[in-house]
């Protein structure tokens, strides 16, 4: 009995002591309730870590369309969610992934070079020369991110841009099904 009014006492000292660090079990955010949405803007809100938090939480899939990419942070998550299991597919514009392989050549640092070796992630880039422009993804088919943030260092932290989030059925759906449309086209490059 003494002990364990000794350990309590130790304890709350500690709890309370400004330089304790007894680490602490905290729950997963989740993402919003359904039919809820969020809004971010940078540079006031670093909208990396923001994306990076989101899809950490993915626990089947992530469907990402893309224009620019090019955020090895953004990329790293990716891989750590697809070697858990998640199946990632990332849809991007045809001159913007040309424009950055041309400048990735020969460096071993780039998101190409590091979603490339994952048997979960798949990449498609767009046939035709059209412009994709979304920046946009879903997450397990349910929380949907949109707005004008390309995944670069510079588009999610210091340029004037936002990132949307939602859980609302509709812009679900709507998302899911011009994400479809685009993956099947037959004139799409495979990548991966």
């Amino acid at each position: 009995m003494k002990s364990r009014l000794i350990l309590a006492t130790i304890l709350l000292v500690c709890l309370f002591s400004p330089g304790c660090n007894i680490p602490v079990s905290r729950p997963m955010p989740s993402g919003p309730e359904p039919g809820t949405a969020a809004e971010h803007f940078s540079p006031t809100e670093n909208l990396e870590q923001i994306d990076r938090d989101h899809l950490l939480h993915a626990r089947k899939s992530i469907d990402i369309a893309m224009y620019a990419f090019t955020d090895l942070y953004l990329a790293q998550a990716i891989v750590e969610r697809a070697r858990d299991g998640v199946q990632v597919r990332i849809y991007r514009d045809n001159d913007q992934y040309n424009q950055e392989q041309r400048r990735s050549s020969g460096r071993r640092e780039s998101t190409t070079n590091l979603l490339g070796g994952e048997r979960n992630i798949q990449i498609r880039v767009k046939g035709s020369r059209e412009l994709m422009h979304l920046k946009a993804y879903l997450i397990d088919g349910r929380e949907l991110r949109t707005g004008s943030a390309n995944w670069s260092p510079s588009g999610e932290k210091r340029q004037d841009n936002n990132a949307h989030f939602t859980t609302d059925p509709q812009q679900v759906k709507a998302f899911q099904n011009t994400f479809e449309e685009m993956w099947q086209r037959p004139n799409n490059q495979l990548v991966r």
